[in-house]
């Protein structure tokens, strides 16, 4: 778990509107902090686990209420259950306003490590969530099919909010540049990950 604060998340930023990480438009938030290391991974901004920002838990829930049109929330990172308290709690909080939004979250962990946890947080997170694309990225088994990165990540239904006829089969995704950075909202198809390496490469000095 995360040294953070009660009362709020480490995050590394959100969107509040996205068609690319699950149905219909979404709110998607990143946490930050991972610390698998993953072989190709896209987003190793977000391993730091003292990077991002610290965000007050009722302000962010507060900003997911009050965002019309979006069928859910979609949580990805970093490792969302390194901060399974926090991310709990966000949840309760927006589903009691907003009871009607289905969550989805990402994690590099496998359910049956999740599922056997004797920390009353990761079961407290769990239980409010309704689809789980579990285990960790390889590059290798990257198949480019929709919802995940890798074929050895599954599309857990934990309600019956979702099934998989719902599930786009193709990847979605978007390159943001903010603030002089290039973010991929959605999980990047083989060649949205080739340009951004090429965009985030520093240049070679001419030596000639």
């Amino acid at each position: 778990m995360l040294d953070v604060p009660e009362g709020f998340l480490r995050i590394s930023w959100y969107m509040a509107d996205t068609d690319c990480l699950g149905p219909s438009h979404r709110f998607a938030l990143w946490v930050q902090g991972c610390r698998k290391s993953c072989k190709g991974c896209i987003a190793k901004p977000l391993q730091d686990v003292s990077g991002g920002k610290l965000m007050s838990i009722a302000d962010l829930a507060d900003r997911i209420v009050q965002t019309q049109g979006i069928e859910g929330l979609s949580i990805s990172g970093g490792e969302p259950f390194l901060q399974a308290a926090g991310l709990a709690a966000l949840v309760q909080q927006v589903r009691r306003l907003r009871p009607e939004l289905g969550i989805i979250a990402y994690t590099g962990m496998l359910h049956e490590e999740l599922a056997a946890s004797a920390q009353p947080a990761v079961q407290a997170f769990l239980a409010e969530i309704d689809l789980l694309v579990d285990g960790a990225y390889v590059q290798e088994l990257d198949d480019g099919k929709g919802m995940r990165g890798s074929s050895n990540q599954r599309l857990l239904y934990l309600t019956d909010r979702y099934n998989a006829r719902m599930m786009p089969e193709i990847r979605k995704n978007r390159m943001i540049v903010e603030k002089g950075m290039i973010r991929m909202v959605g999980i990047p198809s083989h060649g949205a990950r080739l340009l951004t390496q090429m965009l985030t490469q520093p240049e070679k000095e001419n030596t000639e």
